[in-house]
């Protein structure tokens, strides 16, 4: 049940990051958006952990793990979701994103080898369908307008980056707390960020109003910090494989959250995220049946 809690939590935070980037985005270009909410994500999570921050020496042993997973699965999949959003709409990288527990699936069980039973594979359809209907708004004859192109590659590779972070986090957050790994492997891509930022410059610190603080403040440390944390946690728990499932819950949790930013909510929001529910009970149940049956 903790693992449960600890995805489903960072879901929600994550979904509500979608509303909080676009205040960001209003004042300054997306490599700016990154370092800000890394750096106010790093300093949250320097504050909580500074007193068991890991020696040089467990940080050497570890470094394979820390540096793939936050350059490469963190960071890379930041780059490429950002950079392909501005090649490409928000419908067609909400349906690409929203195949990641297939990717992760995939992934987990290529690198981890872990198992896939049908069952599992029948709940993600399902729950794919759901975030495909939310996302279509409940009129299906949309996607004959949706056309793939540039943008489209981009959001897909960072698809993937995204679903080998999850499986790199359950293969090498083994000698390292959880708070530790989300604060070394989002140092890796604050790193990241601050080389890019001479790239496009950064505004002046003083021009930002305060909406732009109060946002920053928000995906920094909730939708960085805290969402990243109880993410790892819960996929070194319950494994990518299974974990990765909850990430449909995200455009859900974007949906909802909606409603506090004057947006409104319809039918089809209801029915998306029925699907989704149902689709992430069906891979839950499967998955521990399954788990049981081989031990």
């Amino acid at each position: 049940m903790k693992a449960i809690f600890y995805l489903i939590s960072a879901t929600i935070l994550l979904g509500l990051n979608f509303h909080l980037a676009k205040i960001i985005l209003r004042e300054v270009n997306f490599i700016e958006a990154g370092f800000w909410r890394f750096l106010f994500g790093v300093v949250t999570l320097m504050i909580l952990g500074a007193k068991k921050i890991p020696s040089r020496n467990v940080i050497r042993k570890n470094l394979k793990g820390i540096t793939l997973t936050g350059f490469i699965g963190l960071f890379g999949f930041n780059i490429f979701f950002f950079l392909g959003l501005l090649n490409t709409s928000a419908v067609n990288a909400a349906l690409i994103v929203s195949l990641n527990p297939a990717l992760t699936l995939l992934l987990s069980s290529k690198i981890l080898k872990t198992s896939i039973n049908k069952i599992q594979i029948t709940g993600i359809i399902i729950a794919f369908f759901g975030v495909s209907y939310l996302i279509l708004k409940g009129n299906v004859t949309n996607l004959s307008d949706i056309q793939f192109n540039y943008g489209d590659i981009l959001i897909l590779i960072a698809n993937v980056f995204f679903a080998l972070h999850h499986v790199w986090v359950k293969k090498y957050n083994t000698a390292i707390s959880s708070l530790n790994f989300t604060l070394l492997t989002s140092l890796c891509c604050l790193i990241g960020f601050f080389i890019l930022l001479p790239i496009n410059g950064m505004e002046i610190v003083t021009i930002h109003t305060r909406d732009f603080w109060m946002a920053v403040f928000g995906i920094g440390c909730l939708g960085t910090a805290l969402a990243y944390f109880l993410w790892q946690t819960g996929v070194q728990i319950t494994g990518a494989d299974k974990a990765g499932i909850y990430m449909n819950v995200v455009p859900l949790s974007a949906a909802l959250f909606a409603i506090f930013f004057k947006e409104h909510l319809y039918t089809y929001h209801l029915i998306g995220g029925l699907c989704v529910v149902i689709g992430l009970l069906i891979s839950k149940s499967s998955a521990s049946k399954f788990s049981k049956a081989l031990s």
